[in-house]
């Protein structure tokens, strides 16, 4: 999904190792932006609870007074329907910087994130690596249009008990030590998008053998 044709802006091509993209935006009001979702295909209206999005957030760090995060969600199908960067507010980690040349670029503010994520989400299960951790980092109107959020590491180690797949229950389990364990393919990046690309996989993999 091209966030910068909803707001009828033209972007610069970005960096090649990024999967998203992210601008600044003014801030719409919810009655006009509400009404401009319905017509993009790939924004939801409606979906079933059992429709499952596969996402990752992850940091890129602090950039001026925000703090950025890329968020990836990916379908049932394999398909990558959104990654976005976005701000957040970090006032606590204003003095460690992030390169401005980092993004190709301006991230997406909250608010006008925050309504597309709930388009996008709405009614669909979310299947996050850790459901806590991950979970927490949803925006609000993401949250509270979901039908649920599942939690891909706690069910994988219930898996790996009945397959008795050999780990260390006293260290962390990474996604990258789950998807190894099952015999798939590692992410050659921490690209939010390829790590919801690795979710889906590990959980359609849990679907087969469960």
């Amino acid at each position: 999904m091209f966030i910068h044709s909803i707001f009828h802006r033209k972007s610069q091509k970005p960096a090649a190792n990024r999967m998203g993209f992210a601008l600044r935006t003014v801030r719409p009001a919810r009655k006009d932006a509400g009404q401009l979702l319905k017509n993009i295909p790939g924004v939801r209206e409606k979906c079933v609870g059992t429709d499952r999005l596969y996402f990752a957030v992850r940091s890129l760090g602090v950039q001026g007074r925000d703090h950025v995060l890329q968020y990836a969600f990916a379908d049932d199908r394999g398909n990558v329907v959104m990654s976005a960067f976005v701000r957040s507010e970090a006032p606590s980690a204003l003095l460690l910087g992030c390169p401005a040349e980092d993004l190709a670029m301006e991230p997406l503010d909250p608010e006008a994130f925050d309504f597309i994520a709930a388009k996008l989400c709405g009614g669909a299960t979310l299947v996050a690596y850790q459901r806590v951790l991950q979970g927490g980092l949803l925006p609000f109107g993401a949250a509270r249009s979901a039908a649920g959020v599942e939690c891909a590491w706690r069910r994988f180690q219930q898996t790996a008990r009945a397959l008795g797949l050999s780990y260390s229950p006293r260290d962390p389990l990474t996604l990258n030590d789950c998807l190894s364990l099952a015999g798939l393919p590692v992410p050659i990046s921490e690209d939010a998008a390829l790590r919801a690309l690795a979710i889906r996989s590990l959980w359609r993999w849990m679907d087969e053998v469960d």
